[in-house]
Order: C-alpha cells, then sequence, then structure tokens
C-alpha cells in the first residue's frame, strides 16, 4: 500500500456541527454533569448512614437508574457527533 493511500484511508468524514447536534451535544453533557453530582450525592448520604439497609437498598436503586440515564446521553453524544 502506498503512502498517498495510507493517508486517504485513515481520514474520517467529520461530521456537520449543526445547531441542532450542538444543542443536543450540550445538553447531554450538561445531564451527565447533573447525574454525577447525584451520584456524589448518594456518595455522601451513604457515608453518613452506615449500616442502614434501607439506605443501601435506595441508594442501588438510584445508582441503576441513574447509569441507565449516563447510557441514553452517551448514546446520543456518540450519534450526534457521527
Amino acid at each position: 500500500m502506498s503512502q498517498k493511500q495510507t493517508s486517504a484511508s485513515r481520514q474520517h468524514k467529520t461530521p456537520v456541527a449543526t445547531p441542532d447536534r450542538l444543542h443536543l451535544l450540550q445538553d447531554a453533557s450538561w445531564n451527565l454533569s447533573a447525574i454525577s453530582y447525584c451520584i456524589a450525592s448518594i456518595g455522601r448520604d451513604l457515608s453518613g448512614k452506615p449500616n442502614n439497609p434501607g439506605a443501601m437498598d435506595a441508594a442501588g436503586q438510584a445508582l441503576e437508574w441513574l447509569s441507565g440515564e449516563m447510557e441514553r446521553r452517551c448514546a446520543a453524544i456518540a450519534e450526534a457527533s457521527s
């Protein structure tokens, strides 16, 4: 393979940064930031309540829900940036 073919095969099509895509990316980024604050809050709450099964169960459910929300935002970012 020649140098010219190698360089051409490495080039990727750059997505167009439309206002809709930018808004989607900014919104998803803001949401991920908000989710990180929720996770930090859960951690602080749990550290103040050791040996409380009810708090652990609620925290587990909250973290499971938050992980799903994070996956949705990451998928939106991946879609908008492709």
